[in-house]
């Protein structure tokens, strides 16, 4: 495999090791630092909500204390307060009495007695109220503060309203207090109703309540879409007991939170869950509405059911709870996750392209190398590699025509050498051929050793096939001697005495004429 290759999957395995680190590191960082910073956003988001819906509320209450204001109706609070003042207790309360049961008796609405209640001046200026802000209110009406129904935009249940929880926590021994009245799904309305409860004062004194039924409803599910456009999750409106008060798609006081969150709601503050057994409600922020949870300057709350209000408040407040589940808690994190591995993703082939280009860029002085090395593989040691640059590879390729140079300088000795070998083995074969011969003649030299049979008399010699030979010839047969005759002075005095006294004479003619000393 070429080196390119080789660097470019080593790029790409190691990107995509990287690539699988940081996405699992930073899933599992997220899955800890994300549930925190959640909570924290879900947290502060109830919040926002239970201060909007807080205000919402407190407008309503400034509303009804401004309708209440009305020099109309503090007049007719003191004209009425004045005729019950003149009864003593017990006459004040018989009398309280006997109009409430003849008000409960009379079913038409067009009597006269009915009508004294409904078309006065004061009931007249608050159905005015109710034409100039359409679908705002229920009934409204005021009482003098024995609790008597003076006025009414509409015929209600009873006349004496003084026994009423609204009326008591309004009226606030004597010292006032709005109150509002969670009334729960109004009939009259067909909505969801505030009975905004106002105690009217004159020279710090109470001198009436005035109560306006007040449709909260479109408030409330204002504050919800706005979350629900804004923010993943769902926002509700939840009393302190559990029923939902306005969740997008529900029908108010229809359903009711689970008992973990209903746990969590009877704290009565800020706060956030995790819950591990809801799917729905995996993480939970709670906020209670502070105007709801009642104060010196606001009451909030409820005692029972009436005809017309179905499932009151039975003295609980109002808490905004935002909730996400697991899914769309985690899809900011998933997202972030897929991001994540496209970049690596894009990253990691990058990287690989590059270093395949990088790779071949490198690659190719060392292919050259790799080809010049073959060169001289096959015996051409004047071959050279190109320097190109001054880096690593520009210093192997020095390293490598150096290596070469010196390799062609032994290649040149060894040749000289060779040359020298051959020679000496030469030499050497000469040397053998002439030991051969010295041994072979060392061999016919050695034959002539040890007991030769001779003639006493003629000399000759007995060979080995039992011829007799001259000495002269066995001789020479057997070695490299040859022989050239001549006479000793004992021969020459024994056998040639007339040569004897005079040696400067010519020696007579002999046979295989021998050398004279």
């Amino acid at each position: 495999m070429k080196l390119q290759n080789k660097a470019s999957i080593i790029m790409t395995f190691f990107g995509l090791v990287i690539l699988l680190l940081l996405s699992g590191g930073y899933d599992m960082y997220s899955q800890r630092v994300f549930q925190a910073k959640e909570l924290q956003r879900m947290l502060n988001v109830s919040q926002e909500v239970a201060l909007h819906v807080g205000s919402c509320l407190t407008e309503k209450a400034r509303i009804a204390s401004t309708l209440s204001s009305s020099p109309l109706i503090k007049d007719a609070l003191l004209k009425s307060n004045a005729e019950f003042a003149a009864f003593s207790d017990v006459q004040r309360i018989q009398e309280v009495d006997r109009l409430n049961q003849q008000w409960k008796s009379t079913a038409d609405i067009n009597n006269p007695f009915i009508q004294d209640h409904m078309a006065n001046p004061v009931a007249e200026y608050l159905k005015q109220q109710r034409i100039v802000i359409p679908g705002e209110y229920g009934e409204i009406f005021l009482t003098n503060r024995y609790g008597v129904m003076i006025a009414t935009t509409g015929k209600l249940t009873t006349l004496a309203h003084a026994h009423k929880y609204w009326w008591v926590a309004g009226f606030n021994d004597g010292k006032g207090r709005i109150f509002l009245d969670d009334r729960g799904f109004d009939t009259s309305v067909g909505g969801y109703v505030l009975g905004v409860v106002i105690p009217i004062m004159n020279n710090n004194e109470i001198i009436g309540i005035l109560k306006s039924n007040v449709n909260v409803m479109g408030p409330l599910t204002g504050a919800i879409q706005t979350f629900n456009q804004r923010n993943v999750g769902k926002s509700r409106i939840v009393r302190t007991g559990g029923l939902i008060v306005a969740e997008q798609g529900i029908k108010p006081l229809s359903a009711s939170v689970n008992e973990a969150c209903k746990d969590q709601l009877r704290k009565k503050e800020d706060c956030t869950s995790i819950f591990a057994d809801s799917s729905d409600d995996r993480f939970v922020a709670f906020s209670p509405i502070q105007i709801t949870m009642g104060s010196e300057k606001f009451g909030f709350g409820g005692s029972k059911e009436s005809i017309d209000h179905i499932k009151g408040n039975l003295g609980e407040g109002w808490h905004v709870v935002v909730s996400v589940n697991e899914e769309e808690a985690n899809e900011t994190v998933n997202r972030t996750t897929a991001l994540i591995i496209i970049v690596g993703i894009f990253v990691t082939i990058l990287s690989a392209f590059v270093s395949l280009l990088l790779g071949k860029w490198v690659a190719n002085p060392i292919v050259k190398l790799a080809g010049t090395a073959q060169v001289i593989g096959e015996g051409r040691l004047d071959t050279r590699a190109e320097v190109l640059s001054g880096d690593e590879i520009g210093s192997l390729a020095q390293s490598f025509n150096n290596m070469a140079e010196n390799l062609q300088n032994t290649m040149a000795s060894r040749d000289e050498l060779i040359f020298e070998i051959k020679q000496r083995k030469k030499a050497e074969g000469e040397k053998e051929e002439i030991i051969v011969a010295l041994e072979k003649a060392i061999e016919e030299i050695n034959t002539l050793e040890g007991i030769l049979p001779i003639c006493m008399h003629c000399k000759e010699i007995r060979d080995d096939k039992g011829y007799w030979n001259q000495l002269e010839k066995y001789i020479s047969e057997h070695s490299q001697v040859q022989f050239s005759h001549s006479i000793c002075d004992k021969c020459l005095k024994e056998h040639y005495p007339e040569f004897n006294r005079k040696k400067s004479r010519i020696v007579p003619n002999i046979p295989d004429s021998a050398d004279f000393k």
